[in-house]
């Protein structure tokens, strides 16, 4: 939207500049259709370059995930395989029903803008059951009005996607989830 206010502005500077006979009316009207002309381009680049009218937001969600060792198995356990620097593939069931665990967070080396966004690790904390917990990050417009003027089309706001799973501490609970690294 902005993008046609800026032209259709910078219309109206011309316009009046040069199709209004009387001089005085002409520089005003073409000041002021300029100074406002400048004050949009002004503010599409501060959305730009700095989101201007958007706040970052954070949604946290959490999905429990089951053992990737078989149903008779005494002992419960994901799989972890560590890629990169900072970032982990891991292995459970989705279901407690599952047949097979399945891989989960492999990165996309097709759109590796969206891989770069997305982060997995695992954690050893006090959970009951093994979880998953995701917090996605994105910056969000202030209200309507700018939301209005600065999004377009394919805006994609996403600033980071972090996957934490979360298993059991404890050692001397059998009954619990443990992480393994040997993929």
């Amino acid at each position: 939207m902005m993008i046609w206010i800026i032209a259709g502005l910078t219309l109206l500077t011309f316009l009046s500049m040069f199709l209004i006979g009387n001089k005085v009316v002409a520089y005003t009207l073409g000041g002021i259709f300029a100074v406002l002309t400048v004050v949009s381009v002004g503010l599409l680049s501060a959305n730009m370059d700095n989101h201007f009218g958007m706040e970052k937001t954070s949604v946290t969600t959490t999905t429990q995930v089951y053992s990737a060792t078989p149903a008779q198995s005494p002992v419960k356990a994901v799989a972890v395989k560590k890629i990169g620097s900072d970032n982990y593939v891991l292995v459970y069931k989705d279901a407690e029903s599952d047949a097979q665990a399945s891989t989960h967070f492999v990165p996309n080396t097709k759109k590796i803008v969206e891989a770069t966004k997305t982060t997995s690790n695992y954690e050893k904390t006090n959970v009951e059951n093994a979880q998953v917990k995701t917090v996605t990050t994105k910056w969000t417009y202030k209200s309507d009005l700018w939301k209005n003027l600065f999004k377009h089309k394919n805006d994609d706001n996403t600033v980071s996607i972090k996957h934490t799973l979360q298993v059991c501490s404890y050692a001397d609970k059998m009954d619990r989830f443990y992480a393994s690294s040997t993929v």
